[in-house]
């Protein structure tokens, strides 16, 4: 999975991974998990029907708006929560649970879930990434700072990481921070549209230009 926060505004590209009017998961039930067989195929299932729904980057997403597509997601989330209930554990189900979630713009849903995966697992910087994105949502710039630099150190050869935690830096009010790790992620890969695009918007806010953004709906500008 590639690495990165999108940015909501100036880059189209960007705004598929935070942020959407939130909507509420159709209700599903099902049968609690009484065994591994259980638990593997309520995994498989559960997954198999969020993923086409995944905020991924690069990588086209399901539209969310019709009933069906929040009904699948809900019963995804439901088979899953199944599977936690049986294996309090499972990291990889709370973290699919919050893509359900962040598919649906349930920020505080979202976040809770990658917060409880990132609690089982913090050796994974995909997992890192997710809850770093949700916590900046939310504005909880700080928290999303810490886990952002961990996100870096577990992978530090990975332009999107930086350009994530440069975000969170820029959120967060620290300019200076922000300008010299956009400056790593366009070393490792200079041609990267989302940094080139983040490091303008770095460069408004050091020179003026930009108001200093406190949240990501102030980066956005609405």
């Amino acid at each position: 999975m590639q690495a990165a926060i999108i940015l909501m505004s100036i880059l189209s590209t960007i705004a598929s991974l935070v942020g959407c009017s939130p909507s509420q998961p159709v209700a599903a039930k099902v049968e609690p998990v009484a065994n591994d067989a259980d638990h593997n195929r309520y995994f498989k299932e559960g997954s198999g029907l969020i993923k086409p729904y995944m905020r991924l980057y690069g990588v086209p997403e399901k539209s969310t708006s019709s009933s069906k597509a929040k009904a699948e997601i809900a019963r995804g989330i439901a088979l899953l929560d199944a599977v936690i209930a049986y294996n309090t554990n499972n990291w990889a189900a709370w973290w699919t649970i919050g893509k359900g979630y962040q598919a649906l713009g349930e920020a505080e849903k979202s976040c809770d879930a990658f917060g409880k995966a990132y609690f089982l697992q913090r050796e994974n910087a995909d997992v890192a990434r997710e809850y770093a994105a949700e916590c900046l949502n939310l504005g909880r710039a700080t928290e999303a700072v810490s886990i952002a630099e961990h996100a870096v150190n577990l992978s530090p050869n990975n332009a999107g990481l930086y350009a994530n935690l440069a975000l969170a830096y820029t959120i967060s009010g620290r300019i200076a921070d922000a300008q010299s790790t956009i400056g790593k992620s366009l070393q490792l890969d200079p041609n990267d549209k989302i940094s080139l695009a983040l490091r303008s918007v770095i460069q408004e806010i050091a020179d003026g230009k930009r108001k200093q953004p406190r949240t990501m709906r102030e980066l956005e500008g609405r």
